[in-house]
């Protein structure tokens, strides 16, 4: 499932709807990560800690080495078109911007087969204060920065096999941002 090129065709029947993320939304595929209202102080008082998922780090696959990457996202339309989602099925991922205007996350369900369930495709509109931590394995599309070009703290598991990084390629399918951009 490496590598496929897109399958030719016609574009979605009907578009993806962007909704605004809410936690209770995300909660099936992931975690949001924003400062929020939450958090202890720390420092000696002068900062403020918010603690991610303690969950969510213990969910890796054993022989997995920590990497800790910057991703350089270019801006792109607020209307994309997609044609391929990724997983990876050694640990959760983490992605936390360091800066940009928003980025838009679109997720999938594994069906029983393994492949994404992409009759079920979902689509987020995320702030540029908030991140998410992707459960392990769920099917997913890369970055979408929109509004500015953005970088990424990205984290995850890896052991150096194809697993770290499953791709597939899908029917295009347009995605809509709707109000929620």
């Amino acid at each position: 499932m490496r590598d496929n090129q897109p399958t030719a065709g016609l574009l979605s029947p009907l578009p993806l709807r962007v909704q605004p993320v809410t936690k209770a939304a995300f909660e099936p595929f992931g975690w949001v990560v924003e400062a929020g209202d939450s958090g202890r102080a720390a420092n000696n008082g002068t900062a403020r800690r918010h603690d991610i998922h303690a969950l969510a780090a213990a969910d890796v696959k054993a022989g997995s080495r920590l990497v800790t990457s910057i991703f350089e996202a270019k801006r792109q339309p607020p209307n994309p078109v997609i044609t391929m989602l990724e997983r990876h099925v050694n640990s959760v991922q983490l992605i936390v911007p360091l800066d940009g205007a928003g980025h838009i996350v679109i997720v999938s369900q594994t069906s029983e087969d393994g492949t994404p369930e992409i009759s079920a495709l979902a689509a987020f509109a995320f702030t540029a204060s908030q991140g998410m931590i992707y459960r392990r394995g769920l099917w997913h599309h890369p970055i979408i920065a929109i509004g500015a070009d953005a970088r990424f703290l990205v984290q995850s598991w890896q052991n150096g096999t194809e697993a770290d990084c499953e791709i597939v390629a899908i029917a295009p399918w347009a995605v809509s941002p709707g109000s929620a951009i």
